[in-house]
């Protein structure tokens, strides 16, 4: 990876984001449930780790178990 070209944090509907371009131009979204948790690992992320971690989709509704 290049590297960590920008971090910012945003208020989502149900959530924080924090959206991070590298430096090969990929832009990463994460989702957090608190503002606490967000700006961590803004804060994380701009220290430039060497790998981000995965980028999970959204999840739609609730998982269901099987019978």
């Amino acid at each position: 990876m290049g590297g960590v070209q920008r971090v910012e944090v945003r208020e989502t509907r149900g959530g924080w984001g924090v959206e991070v371009l590298t430096g090969e131009g990929e832009v990463r979204c994460y989702r957090y449930r608190s503002e606490a948790q967000a700006r961590f690992f803004a804060a994380v992320f701009e220290m430039g780790p060497r790998v981000l971690p995965p980028v999970r989709a959204p999840r739609r509704g609730k998982a269901r178990r099987a019978a």
